[in-house]
């Protein structure tokens, strides 16, 4: 399974060479003027502004090397440079001493600092693993393509989920966006995941796999109460999806956005009929829920699946992102997944001014046809 990066922005590289010089450069410039104006006016004691410059751009190493630096710098300039009748800076040297102090003490609570900052970030990218496991280009006989665009930066995880696994009721599929933000969501978007994870291996009825993740949802709603959160309905918009053999494909709607199947006539939208959200499920008699949606899919079409983050992202006079429109225009069969995601991310961030309201998670799937037989077979 395939993943498409987040498009950012690149260049600058030079630049970000040259930051770790400023410090040089400063004690150069510093030393340079001490040399060339006149006696009266010093400047030796902005040597301490050296090592706290470097204590924000340089390492331990590096700015303990300026802070030395610096002292003897004042010490050997002070006396040589002072005219006649002046007595020894002691309260500059202190300046300097001090300022070389503090940006040694400074460098070691930076790099400490961005030391946990970095073992939070594995931490993460382990809970991204665990509510988005990666998975092979091809499951079950369906090509998924897929990504995920955060909407808090640095961010890589979010309430919207998604898995594909394959079982032997068919590849089995879901996209859900969970409601509310943070870790809560994040949460419980993992109940989603690992139920979903357990049941679509379990359950012949794909309506089957969605009651249980809402019961997982409606447990994870009851656990929260226990540690003190608030006594809320936690619910999820969610599709689910089934592929079987020679491209039937069943659709079970829990209140989500409508799939566009992309193929050689255009694009079509599968209006599911919708069932309530993951947890919201027992509000309806199991006798009125709609019967899952089937379909045939050709070898050369593509199902997108997709969160409201994407349509209801927002530009700068707060319009929401034609989906619609977008993929008339700009979907092509003929595109790999992975094309189709990366060009309608740069369409999201161009529209956005560089950055979303929401998470949006994207996935595109298309049914591999079937090898012939004796394909591969030598002779």
């Amino acid at each position: 399974m395939s993943e498409t990066p987040a498009v950012v922005g690149g260049g600058g590289r030079p630049m970000r060479r040259l930051i770790p010089l400023l410090p040089a450069l400063l004690y150069i410039v510093i030393v340079a003027v001490d040399f060339g104006t006149p006696d009266e006016f010093r400047t030796d004691t902005m040597l301490c502004l050296v090592p706290m410059t470097a204590s924000s751009l340089t390492t331990v190493r590096a700015t303990t090397v300026y802070a030395v630096l610096a002292t003897l710098t004042f010490l050997v300039l002070d006396p040589w440079l002072a005219p006649s009748g002046y007595t020894h800076d002691w309260a500059g040297f202190v300046v300097v001493v001090l300022g070389g102090a503090i940006a040694v003490a400074t460098v070691l609570l930076r790099t400490r600092l961005q030391d946990r900052v970095s073992r939070l970030g594995n931490v993460v990218e382990h809970v991204q693993r665990a509510l988005l496991p990666p998975a092979p280009p091809v499951v079950g006989g369906v090509r998924v393509d897929r990504s995920y665009l955060a909407a808090e930066r640095d961010a890589e995880v979010g309430g919207d989920v998604y898995d594909v696994v394959a079982t032997r009721y068919g590849t089995r599929a879901f996209i859900a966006d969970v409601q509310g933000k943070g870790m809560t969501a994040v949460g419980a978007g993992a109940a989603l995941v690992g139920t979903f994870d357990e049941a679509a291996f379990t359950e012949p009825e794909l309506h089957r796999v969605g009651d249980r993740m809402g019961e997982a949802l409606e447990r994870f709603g009851r656990n929260q109460v226990l540690l003190g959160g608030p006594d809320t309905d936690w619910f999820a918009t969610a599709l689910l999806a089934r592929f079987g053999p020679d491209g039937l494909v069943e659709l079970v709607n829990h209140g989500h956005e409508a799939p566009a199947l992309i193929g050689p006539s255009g694009v079509r939208w599968i209006d599911v009929p919708p069932e309530l959200p993951l947890g919201l499920a027992g509000l309806l008699p199991a006798e009125e829920r709609a019967p899952a949606h089937r379909f045939r899919m050709a070898p050369d079409e593509l199902l997108l699946l997709y969160t409201d983050g994407t349509t209801e992202a927002r530009d700068a006079e707060g319009r929401f992102f034609p989906l619609r429109e977008w993929l008339a225009r700009h979907a092509d069969p003929r595109m790999s997944g992975a094309e189709l995601l990366g060009l309608l991310q740069r369409a999201l961030l161009a529209h956005g001014g560089g950055r979303l309201t929401d998470d949006a998670a994207l996935m595109v799937l298309r049914p591999e046809p079937a090898a012939p037989a004796g394909a591969g077979s030598s002779g």
